[in-house]
């Protein structure tokens, strides 16, 4: 197997093992997952950075960056499909409840009477909506964006631009830095 395949299956691994041990030993519980959200980042990002930099440190003839961005995302894929099937299992089996935790969430804040008054004065279209008619879309709404397909979907979408900006940026950089051409 190639070696940026390799690093990328390697950084999903270490991205799901931490996840499920935060979750294992109560670190995240409700809480917010923008910590690993950026973790998630970072090790998409380290896919990249290794998988490349491997890569041009061990070939023979010079590359294009066209190849240089397609080694990058050859990285990248493998991690972004695990993840985003790791989250769909870890939201469909190992923590359910943090869907219905969302849901509970949402109705809460819709029972609140000034939410609901800024609401419909944020957004002329509900202002003729009744408290329960809002309560309803809202809890849709939420019951949708937290379901373990969208939220797959989302990360498959949301990793697959991330690694392909992350791809043209380092290859960019590792050609016009790091592995620049020595003129003579």
């Amino acid at each position: 197997m190639k070696a940026p395949v390799l690093i990328g299956i390697s950084t999903a691994i270490i991205w799901i093992l931490i996840r499920y041990l935060a979750y294992a030993l109560g670190f995240f519980t409700f809480g917010n997952p923008k910590m690993f959200v950026f973790l998630n980042m970072f090790l998409l990002t380290s896919a990249v950075s290794i998988g490349l930099f491997i890569f041009k440190k061990n070939q023979q003839e010079d590359t294009n960056l066209l190849l240089d961005i397609k080694t990058g995302m050859t990285a990248a894929m493998p991690h972004t499909v695990i993840v985003s099937c790791f989250l769909f299992l870890f939201y469909s089996y190992i923590q359910p409840e943090y869907n219905q935790h969302q849901i509970e969430q949402t109705k809460k804040s819709l029972m609140d009477k000034t939410f609901l008054s800024e609401l419909r004065k944020s957004n002329p279209a509900l202002e003729n909506k009744t408290d329960q008619e809002l309560l309803n879309e809202g809890v849709n709404q939420t019951r949708q964006w937290t379901s373990p397909k969208f939220t797959m979907i989302v990360s498959l979408l949301a990793l697959l631009m991330y690694s392909t900006f992350n791809s043209i940026i380092i290859a960019i950089i590792y050609r016009r830095v790091v592995f620049k051409p020595i003129s003579k």
